[in-house]
């Protein structure tokens, strides 16, 4: 049991990364294929979700190493305070309270994408890079103006959620297999 709670940045990532990919999963499957409102389960998918999204962007700095500036290290920590903090609180809620945090989050993947080049793999940092410029769009244009996107733009939500997936998820995963 020691070594789950004090194992090593490799293993803190891949665990961080596979349990993000499980919980879109799931989360694809009950809301998207199946269409439940509320699934079972729902809290806790939501709740693991922002927990290995945190668990991602604390490995961040010892994966990326010497390729960015000593502040990261406390930039990331606080980021991913930030995620599962307001992941926490919007838990259970109806409206679009993540809407700042996923704006911050989204702002922090175009930073990602500038400096991971070489340790990420490219299409990775391109999903990174779209993922994160739609998100800013997006959660921009509804945290802060209100915009609610009409329903003819659900492909490209889509596409969002996709790359956000691929990008924060499989990149950083993939470059810590192969250190």
């Amino acid at each position: 049991m020691k070594s789950f709670f004090a194992s090593t940045d490799k293993e803190n990532a891949q665990q961080a990364g596979y349990l993000f990919l499980i919980t879109n999963l799931l989360g694809f499957v009950t809301t998207g294929l199946m269409g439940m409102e509320a699934p079972p389960g729902e809290l806790l998918v939501s709740f693991l979700w922002g927990l290995s999204l945190a668990g991602i962007f604390l490995t961040i700095k010892p994966l990326l190493g010497d390729n960015v500036p000593e502040n990261w290290r406390e930039g990331t920590t606080f980021l991913a305070a930030a995620i599962f903090a307001g992941n926490c609180l919007t838990l259970g809620s109806d409206g679009n309270e993540f809407g700042p945090f996923f704006f911050f989050i989204c702002l922090n993947m175009v930073a990602l994408y500038a400096v991971s080049e070489g340790v990420i793999g490219n299409i990775w940092r391109y999903n990174l890079l779209v993922g994160g410029l739609m998100g800013v769009i997006f959660a921009g244009a509804g945290t802060f103006f209100g915009y609610e996107p009409p329903e003819a733009l659900m492909p490209l939500q889509l596409v969002l959620w996709i790359t956000f997936i691929l990008g924060l998820g499989v990149g950083p995963l993939l470059a810590w297999r192969d250190r």
